[in-house]
């Protein structure tokens, strides 16, 4: 795996970081038709555009379910809870691209370093602690209990997380 790829050995997702720089963050997403799909979250200060680019993929952008194919695209406005995952028989890629770009790569660098060390469930989810320690930094939350609620929790969490040894970041899996 070369510097700019990350994999994930548990929701089976590889990025290849395609555009990095102060406006956007672009990444080549490649999923197989079982991967696990992300929980419904919301980035609350990014757009997420999709772009697909092979296969079939289904975003689900507030009610709304939207099937892509390729050449098909969607933007994900900032504050709009929001899932996707590969809805075809075949790999799906993609293109992933996060404006502005946040803390975005620090989000698939944490997880895809945390399941590589099997430190995440079965879902793919780091440990809750981690999530404490680094929502705010991605500014990513789930998209429910609304944002106050798990704002209020992480802040209260925030010190038993770093006792815990979780940060929001890791320079381990840095790739910058």
């Amino acid at each position: 795996m070369t510097a700019d790829q990350l994999e994930n050995p548990v929701t089976k997702e590889r990025f290849i970081i395609r555009h990095r720089g102060p406006g956007a963050l672009v990444l080549e997403v490649r999923v197989p038709p079982d991967t696990i799909r992300p929980p419904l979250h919301l980035h609350r200060s990014q757009q997420e555009n999709f772009e697909v680019l092979h296969g079939q993929v289904t975003v689900q952008a507030g009610r709304e379910q939207h099937a892509l194919g390729p050449g098909g695209r969607l933007a994900v406005a900032p504050a709009t809870p929001h899932t996707w995952w590969n809805s075809g028989d075949d790999e799906a890629v993609l293109m992933a691209e996060f404006r502005p770009p946040g803390q975005a790569q620090s989000f698939f660098e944490t997880f895809c370093g945390m399941a590589s060390e099997g430190r995440c469930n079965s879902q793919g989810s780091p440990p809750f602690l981690q999530i404490a320690a680094s929502a705010r930094w991605w500014d990513m939350y789930l998209a429910s209990p609304p944002v106050p609620l798990q704002q209020a929790l992480f802040t209260a969490l925030g010190p038993l997380a770093r006792l815990r040894g979780y940060r929001a970041s890791y320079q381990r899996f840095s790739r910058t």
